[in-house]
């Protein structure tokens, strides 16, 4: 006799669930970003499907990262598997063309009340075609990651756009070098009752305020890179004034948005006092086409193989000059500068980078100096960023 839970809608007696084709395939490609890495545990490079009311959850992990997300579905209560996030995807994607797809666990036993099914194969129907992938037991799945028990959760909306240019605009300056692991992220804190985002490398300094206010709670919490990265890749292409809930505890992070729950734990550490090396208001100031710099500065170093440029400002005139293994150049450009002349040096692509956080519409950026051997700030047309630019002595 068959179990009252089942849906009958199949014909076979397997735990199965039907879904939208298109639906599945856009959670599968978004989830499949976390399964792409090389790990020595083979579950990892799977996406847990299970049954929940109404329809199938969906979870991809690689244990520092989490992501979550549910289909609506016509679906056995008995249904739960791992499969391959890539070949799933693949199917999804170039399979027969259908408007529905069916999952269908094959079962190798199950045990006496058939409330629970071990499989290792499962049967994905698209159309007329039937494919099978090897399948394993969510059993092996990892624990999720969730806000430790009796952890305070501080919880708000962020914009989503406003997300996305906050950490699109500071991930590009956080520290690669292992030994100072605090600085591996973006730091998301309380400044001034406000949000800010905040890298560091130690040669440059990313700041991105925000409008959001957070009240009495202060917020301070390291987002490492690859978490980061993962939701600005998320947000890519679909930021706007939809708000993303944002939950931060001690260790952990959520965001959810497009329906979809990531959720990072985050590093262990304290950010170091960042605003000791922001300059204050330097007394020379260049006003600069941002997109032209940024051309002539790319050419010296294509041409030359500088790895530094020097600037030279006087009056309307910006001298620009490199010299690399393959020779040395020179050009120059106009701008506003208002000061005493002044020539300082900086690393060619941590000026590059700055230019196009700055003023990623090539528009006019600003730089204000103090002398030759200051950090510079950098300001452009993103409200609310800043960029703190250390010289270089060649």
């Amino acid at each position: 006799m068959q179990s009252d839970n089942v849906v009958q809608l199949f014909t076979t007696e397997n735990p199965s669930a039907l879904v939208d084709r298109a639906e599945m395939t856009e959670c599968t490609a978004l989830l499949a970003k976390l399964c792409g890495g090389k790990s020595s545990i083979p579950v990892l490079s799977h996406i847990r499907i299970a049954s929940e009311p109404g329809g199938v959850a969906l979870t991809a992990t690689n244990l520092d990262i989490q992501a979550e997300t549910s289909i609506a579905a016509d679906v056995d209560a008995r249904f739960s598997a791992a499969l391959p996030a890539a070949a799933l995807l693949k199917l999804m994607k170039k399979g027969t063309p259908s408007t529905t797809t069916i999952l269908e666990l094959l079962a190798d036993e199950a045990d006496s009340n058939a409330e629970r099914t071990v499989a290792s194969k499962c049967a994905i129907q698209l159309a007329s075609s039937r494919f099978v992938l090897d399948a394993m037991p969510t059993d092996d799945f990892p624990d999720l990651i969730r806000h430790a028990e009796g952890d305070k959760v501080h919880r708000f909306t962020v914009g989503s756009a406003i997300l996305w240019n906050a950490l699109d605009g500071t991930i590009d300056a956080v520290s690669t070098d292992p030994t100072r692991y605090y600085l591996n992220g973006v730091y998301i804190h309380t400044h001034n009752s406000r949000l800010r985002f905040v890298s560091t490398d130690g040669h440059r300094l990313y700041i991105q305020d925000t409008n959001i206010q957070t009240g009495k709670h202060e917020i301070g919490a390291i987002l490492p890179t690859e978490a980061a990265k993962f939701v600005a890749n998320l947000l890519d292409g679909h930021a706007g004034a939809d708000p993303v809930k944002v939950e931060i505890s001690k260790g952990v992070a959520v965001f959810i948005f497009r329906d979809v729950a990531v959720t990072a734990k985050l590093i262990d550490g304290t950010f170091p006092d960042y605003q000791r090396v922001i300059p204050a208001e330097p007394d020379k100031t260049a006003t600069i086409a941002g997109g032209e710099l940024s051309a002539r500065v790319t050419s010296l170093v294509d041409c030359t193989g500088a790895t530094t440029v020097h600037l030279k400002f006087e009056g309307e005139q910006l001298a620009i000059s490199a010299t690399g293994p393959a020779g040395q150049g020179t050009t120059g450009m106009r701008c506003d500068y208002r000061g005493e002349e002044l020539e300082i040096a900086f690393d060619a692509a941590y000026l590059r980078s700055a230019i196009e956080a700055a003023s990623p519409d090539s528009r006019n950026m600003r730089i204000r100096m103090a002398d030759s051997l200051s950090p510079a700030l950098v300001t452009g047309s993103i409200g609310g960023w800043t960029g703190v630019l250390m010289p270089t002595k060649a």
